[in-house]
């Protein structure tokens, strides 16, 4: 029994062996590259990590710049826009006050009933009538013509075509007053 007690022993101690010889030095030498990998991959994802940091901060910034160039204009721009709101609104209160300029001269020289000046004859009011209408048309048109752009494409209609309906009242009444300046009568 000690025979094959010392051979089992023996042979036990020759797998022993060859384990410390073959298997513990490719074990030892796998954890060893495992360990190297892993330090490499750490150092690489640290490396990298930083890197991305950097470029985020950089990033981040680029972005606030770019944002405050974008608040900057934003402001200009909100700037102009009030500024030709309130320009418009000037434009509108001035529109609206020739208008009614234009429209009570126009009453006061077709209206039929109408009161004459002391010294003066029916045709030679009415020509004094006709010159205050005609100057504060012309007043009227050249504001509306030079600040048309303000206008939206709705009110420029509406103003067209009151232009329109002025010229022909216009039109109509002082048809009749060459007339009567000729010394003729016009047909009712």
């Amino acid at each position: 029994m000690s025979n094959s007690s010392n051979k089992q022993k023996s042979n036990v101690h020759k797998f022993i062996e060859r384990f410390n010889y073959s298997i513990f030095p490719t074990l030892l030498g796998s954890l060893f590259t495992l360990y190297l990998t892993e330090k490499v991959k750490g150092r690489v994802k640290s490396s990298f990590d930083s890197k991305l940091e950097n470029i985020k901060n950089s990033n981040n910034m680029e972005l606030s710049k770019f944002q405050a160039e974008i608040n900057s204009l934003k402001s200009r721009e909100n700037f102009k826009f009030t500024k030709l709101h309130e320009k418009r609104l000037v434009v509108m209160e001035v529109t609206y006050k020739l208008i009614n300029e234009v429209l009570n001269e126009l009453h006061r020289y077709v209206n039929p009933l109408k009161m004459l000046e002391q010294g003066k004859n029916f045709v030679e009011n009415d020509n004094i009538l006709q010159d205050i209408f005609l100057k504060k048309h012309s007043e009227f048109t050249t504001h509306y013509i030079n600040n048309r752009f303000y206008f939206d494409t709705e009110t420029k209609k509406i103003i067209d075509n009151y232009l329109s309906d002025v010229r022909e009242a216009y039109d109509l009444y002082n048809e009749q007053h060459s007339f009567r300046q000729m010394g003729e009568r016009p047909d009712r």
